[in-house]
């Protein structure tokens, strides 16, 4: 641990925003803020309106932005390093933040809280200690029994390159200097261009500072996780695996065309056996972001389920809610029969004019069962009800909605 703590003291990371009104027009966020996606993290709700926040191991700015984006929420924010707390407490005094607390704690060191939160949130921290699964112990002793915990692990898959070129640097001896973050530079500006680190560095936005080249190629501690890796990591540590935190990354059907003969074998194996076809396959998960709870937890307090498409379905009374970042590109024309086009972060999807209108009725408050009857589609109430539950269920699939239930 005093080697990851002085490189973070020495590194800071990530490169922090200096103004968070900046940062919130810019467009960014974290995938478990609340402000966007509570009902992503907790489908029924049982939380109370005002959540106790921790981000343990906050980095420079994350456990700011929490406060910023949810001001009746108390957050505290925990790291082994002063250096990303003095950040995190320059924004909280810049913007007011009254809501955030900030401690110089370990992972191990959080019982010194005397405290237990509503939601944890712990990105690209586990996988850097000795031994994650006492970590993720440390973290569910903290955790409310309604309490969601979202964690981020490294991908194995993707990362293959950075791992060859980690032994690399070790080998050679390249320390964490802003000689040896040049020496990487140098390095992955003359690879081929086939080599397997290209795939992870087009994607890492990190890569342009000096403290993601660190935390990178020079860390000390790294490990990665394959999707069977993740599971077992969660029953290792006793908690449930409540959801990923974008299924979409892990839906064969937003991977493999149905017309495709491969697709009628897929679709018959486990759930956990199709996320982890979708990673070898498609190789473009460079970490895992998803949910954990108490075993202890009844499962209908998160299980969206749309296995049924019976009248008294549990699905009917499900209220959606759009899930940003959302836009449309296209309106449908009924008329000529054109989809509507839209698109989520970077992932465009079609609705085909039927669908568009009862998609158009999506508000937060109205049940699926109020959206068919209000939708103005010239159809018998039964085939409406079908129509719904095909396009309401490859929304779930692809995680484009969120659902109260």
């Amino acid at each position: 641990m005093d080697k990851v703590r002085e490189q973070y003291e020495n590194w800071r990371y990530p490169e922090p925003a200096l103004d968070l009104d900046e940062d919130f027009r810019s467009g960014a966020f974290d995938r478990s803020d609340p402000s966007l996606f509570r009902r992503k993290l907790w489908p029924r709700q049982v939380e109370p309106e005002h959540l106790r926040i921790l981000i343990a191991g906050c980095g420079t700015m994350q456990a700011a932005r929490y406060a910023y984006r949810n001001r009746f929420c108390n957050v505290v924010g925990t790291d082994i390093s002063q250096s990303a707390l003095a950040h995190q407490d320059y924004l909280k005094r810049k913007h007011g933040l009254q809501n955030l607390r900030l401690h110089r704690l370990s992972i191990f060191e959080l019982g010194e809280l005397a405290e237990k939160f509503d939601l944890i949130v712990c990105t690209g921290v586990l996988h850097h200690l000795p031994d994650p699964i006492a970590g993720l112990r440390a973290l569910k002793s903290l955790l409310l029994p309604h309490g969601v915990m979202s964690i981020m692990l490294y991908g194995l898959y993707r990362r293959y390159g950075v791992y060859m070129l980690q032994q690399v640097f070790r080998m050679l001896g390249v320390e964490q200097t802003p000689e040896g973050v040049e020496l990487v530079r140098e390095t992955l500006a003359a690879l081929p261009a086939w080599h397997h680190v290209r795939s992870y560095t087009k994607h890492a936005p990190d890569l342009d500072s000096g403290s993601g080249i660190v935390d990178t190629f020079l860390h000390s501690t790294d490990h990665a996780y394959a999707v069977p890796d993740v599971m077992r990591f969660a029953r290792d540590g006793d908690m449930a695996f409540q959801d990923w935190m974008d299924r979409h990354d892990y839906s064969i059907s937003a991977l493999i065309p149905q017309a495709m003969r491969i697709w009628t074998r897929a679709e018959k194996l486990s759930l956990e056996q199709q996320w982890h076809l979708v990673e070898l396959i498609g190789q473009s998960l460079g970490m895992h972001g998803f949910l954990l709870c108490h075993p202890e937890r009844n499962q209908s307090e998160y299980r969206v389920d749309f296995s049924s498409d019976s009248a008294q379905a549990a699905w009917l009374s499900y209220i959606p809610h759009l899930r940003p970042p959302l836009n449309v590109l296209s309106v449908s024309n009924v008329g000529a029969g054109t989809p509507a086009r839209m698109r989520r972060n970077n992932v465009e999807f079609s609705l085909d004019p039927k669908e568009a209108i009862m998609f158009e009725r999506i508000d937060g408050r109205a049940t699926i069962s109020q959206i068919i009857e209000r939708s103005a589609i010239d159809l018998p109430y039964q085939d409406k009800r079908a129509l719904a539950h095909k396009l309401f269920s490859r929304m779930n699939d692809l995680d484009h909605l969120m659902y109260e239930i």
